[in-house]
């Protein structure tokens, strides 16, 4: 399995604050990660930041640029200007830092003049990404007054911003927790070795595979066990993705561990309505949504409001993509949608394929890929989208009938 880019972009963060080269066995070889490694090496040689469209950078390098001494410009793609960035800026202003925004307010481009930062006492609201926290987080430590943050709004993700907490802490920080707020003291980091633990949201996709057959034998290597089947002294996985292992029974997936492997086998389930909670985990909903869609199981998603912040607004790419199928995605709010299953599902021939289209999102792609096994052949606008996190994916799946062939 491929390695986690959000365990592998923190690492990178904190040897980055630290001062230390990175000890990192197992880095992500993401197009992610990769923007955010070139960013680090080269940021004190440019003046103009282009983190594509990796929305961790454009987080986390907002706060390493603002408290650093210099000048830059901090910029990405189209989608990146329209993903969100105030609530992490204000609370910059707040603590000291200079920051302009260079088009539309709340947005990048952004203006960065870079100077020391004291730290000190600070609310924030994550309502739209727990990533504002943790790009403050991971800067603490290294400010004279450390860092008291209260978390404010609706709690999304709480998941990362542990594994933001827990890692520093592997690196000689003092942070804690206590509910909302989190305290970290003015406490530098150390060098220490970190292996990348593989990556949870890539593994989601092999469930699903696992999910649309009628039997199967799948063995994941490398991923740190979730809590549902972990054995001492196994260690427990850091990613709250890792919640696929448990929702996957509800589609007849069971894991066991074996060895240095977790395999998926299939048996008979019921077929009844389900109900998932996305708060934690937004990356999981492509992969639910289509799973569903191909096992025609009726379904009620909630904590979806974040969704329209991501590569795509994936609550409307999938509403899209699935409709081709007959599959309908009804929005009851904001929060709130409902899956209503084909009655029968189409067929498609490789003379004639079904046309998915990628929203420029490497998860929604990476999700309908697996439909082929029931719908039949598919075709994807850019299919090399799955680069963003998920290098090998197509190699790995087998799917190379439409896959340019490498020079």
């Amino acid at each position: 399995m491929p390695a986690s880019k959000s365990e592998s972009n923190r690492a990178l963060m904190i040897a980055a604050y630290g001062g230390f080269s990175p000890d990192v066995a197992n880095l992500s070889d993401s197009q992610d990660t990769k923007v955010l490694r070139e960013a680090l090496m080269f940021c004190h040689e440019r003046k103009t930041i282009d983190i594509a469209d990796c929305g961790t950078a454009a987080r986390f390098m907002t706060t390493y640029l603002a408290c650093h001494d210099g000048d830059w410009l901090l910029t990405g793609t189209d989608r990146m200007k329209q993903r969100p960035i105030k609530p992490l800026v204000d609370v910059l202003r707040k603590l000291g830092s200079s920051i302009e925004y260079v088009e539309s307010e709340g947005f990048l481009p952004l203006k960065i003049h870079g100077k020391s930062i004291a730290g000190g006492k600070a609310s924030l609201d994550v309502s739209q990404s727990s990533q504002f926290a943790s790009s403050l987080l991971l800067a603490a430590p290294m400010w004279r007054d450390g860092l008291e943050l209260e978390l404010i709004g609706n709690f999304n993700s709480v998941p990362y911003l542990d594994m933001t907490i827990a890692m520093m802490c592997h690196f000689s920080a003092q942070v804690e927790r206590k509910g909302s707020v989190v305290t970290v003291k003015p406490k530098p980091y150390r060098p220490n070795s970190f292996t990348v633990e593989a990556d949870w949201s890539a593994a989601s996709y092999w469930y699903e595979l696992a999910a649309l057959s009628e039997a199967c034998e799948i063995s994941l290597m490398g991923l740190c066990s979730p809590s549902t089947v972990r054995r001492a002294p196994s260690p427990a996985s850091l990613q709250g993705d890792a919640i696929i292992a448990d929702w996957m029974q509800a589609f007849g997936v069971m894991t066991t561990e074996m060895d240095s492997a977790l395999v998926l086998t299939k048996k008979s389930f019921t077929n009844t309505t389900l109900s998932f909670d996305f708060s934690n985990t937004p990356d999981l909903f492509p992969t639910i949504v289509a799973t569903c869609a191909g096992l025609q199981r009726p379904a009620r998603f909630t904590g979806i409001a974040n969704l329209m912040f991501k590569e795509s607004d994936r609550e409307d790419a999938m509403q899209a993509e699935v409709a081709k199928i007959g599959t309908k995605l009804n929005k009851v709010s904001d929060n709130e949608a409902v899956l209503i299953p084909s009655v029968r599902l189409p067929y498609f021939e490789k003379k004639r394929p079904l046309h998915f289209l990628s929203h420029d999102d490497h998860r929604v792609v990476m999700a309908l890929a697996p439909l082929a096994m029931k719908v039949g052949d598919l075709l994807f606008d850019h299919p090399e989208v799955v680069r963003k996190s998920y290098p090998n994916f197509w190699e790995q799946m087998g799917f190379t009938g439409f896959w340019p062939k490498k020079a």
